[in-house]
C-alpha cells in the first residue's frame, strides 16, 4: 500500500517557515494565521516522525532533517509550479524582482529586444526590491540585484560593472563651461540615492576631499529620483556611467568632472541553484548573456561570478 503523500500546502508552509525562520513572518507572507502555519508545521513533523525545526526563544532552526528536507520540498514546489503553468497555457511566465532604477533605466529599454528573443516567455517584473525573496512561493524567478557578487545557494550572473561620476543638468547654474570645480560644488546641494551618502563619499575620497562639506545634502530611496532631480538642475548627482548613457546622449544630463571610478560593485542576476529552477531560466540567462555582451563588449564585464 503507498503510503500518503503530505499535502503540498504544507510543503510550501515549511519551505516559507525554514526561509524566514518564523511562524509570524511565514504567516505574513502566506496570509494565515499563526496558529495556521504552526499546526501546518506540526501536521509535516508527524507524518515524518521527526522534528523539522528546533525552536528557540525568538527563531526557529531547521533540525537535521529538516535541512535535508528543505531543497527537495523546494525542488517539488518548483517542478509542480512549472507543469501546473505549462498545462495552463503555451506561454511560459518569468518573473523578475529589480530595484526601480534598473528597471526603467536599463531593462525597460532592452524589452523589445526581449520579446523578439523570446516569443513565447511572459516576462513580468517587480520592484518591490525591498520584499525579502520567496522562491519556493513559485512568483519568483530571479531577481537582479546591486552588490559585490557573493550570494551563497545562488546561481550568479554578473551583469553591470558600476562606474560612478558627478552629473547635473547643462543648465546648473554653477557651471562655468559646464564643467564644476571642487570650489563651485561645495555651494551645491549634494544629491543621494542612499542614507549613508556612500557614492559621494567614495568619489570625492578617491580625489582626496576627506574632509568635504556641501552646501546642502538631499537624500531619496533610489538614484532614479536623484538623477530626475539632477536633470531638473536642483543639484548634483552621483550616477552610474551604465545607468545615464540616454541622459548623457540627449543632454538631459552632463558630467561637470571627467573623473569616474570603479566602486567593485554592481548589478548582478541571481536565482537558487535547483534544476527545475535553473532549466527554466535558462533561455532568459542565454538572452542577459548575449544582451550584455552587446551592450558593454566582451572586455566591459569583468565582475566575477559567485
Amino acid at each position: 500500500m503507498l503510503k500518503k503523500l503530505p499535502p503540498l500546502q504544507t510543503l510550501q508552509t515549511f519551505s516559507v517557515v525554514a526561509s524566514l525562520g518564523s511562524f509570524t513572518s511565514a504567516s505574513k507572507e502566506l496570509n494565515l494565521s499563526q496558529s495556521a502555519v504552526s499546526r501546518q508545521i506540526q501536521q509535516l513533523e508527524q507524518y515524518f516522525g521527526k522534528p523539522l525545526f528546533q525552536r528557540n526563544s525568538r527563531t526557529l532552526v531547521l533540525t537535521d532533517q529538516g535541512t535535508a528536507l528543505l531543497p527537495v520540498v523546494e525542488q517539488t514546489i518548483s517542478s509542480f509550479m512549472g507543469s501546473l503553468e505549462a498545462s495552463m497555457t503555451k506561454v511560459m511566465n518569468i518573473n523578475i524582482r529589480m530595484a526601480p532604477t534598473i528597471a526603467r533605466r536599463w531593462f525597460f529599454p532592452l524589452l523589445k529586444g526581449l520579446n523578439e528573443y523570446l516569443p513565447d516567455v511572459n516576462v513580468n517584473v517587480d520592484t518591490a526590491w525591498h520584499l525579502e525573496p520567496q522562491f519556493a512561493l513559485g512568483n519568483l524567478d530571479i531577481m537582479i540585484v546591486y552588490g559585490n557578487g557573493h550570494w551563497p545557494g545562488m546561481e550568479v550572473i554578473p551583469i553591470l560593472e558600476e562606474v560612478i561620476t558627478p552629473v547635473c543638468a547643462p543648465d546648473f547654474d554653477l557651471l562655468q563651461n559646464n564643467k564644476l570645480t571642487f570650489e563651485s560644488l561645495a555651494n551645491a546641494v549634494l544629491l543621494h540615492s542612499n542614507p549613508r551618502h556612500s557614492d559621494w563619499q567614495l568619489w570625492l575620497q578617491s580625489q582626496n576631499l576627506y574632509d568635504f562639506t556641501p552646501y546642502k545634502h538631499q537624500t531619496f530611496d533610489t538614484q532614479d529620483l536623484s538623477l530626475t532631480l539632477a536633470a531638473h538642475g536642483q543639484g548634483v548627482a552621483i550616477g552610474d556611467l551604465n545607468l545615464i548613457k540616454q541622459d548623457l546622449k540627449k543632454k538631459t544630463l552632463i558630467r561637470p568632472f571627467e573623473q569616474s571610478i570603479k566602486t567593485g560593485y554592481g548589478y548582478y542576476a541571481i536565482y537558487p541553484s535547483r534544476p527545475a529552477n535553473i532549466l527554466k531560466v535558462t533561455p532568459f540567462i542565454e538572452w542577459l548573456k548575449e544582451a550584455r555582451a552587446q551592450l558593454q563588449g566582451t572586455q566591459a564585464a569583468k565582475l566575477s561570478y559567485a
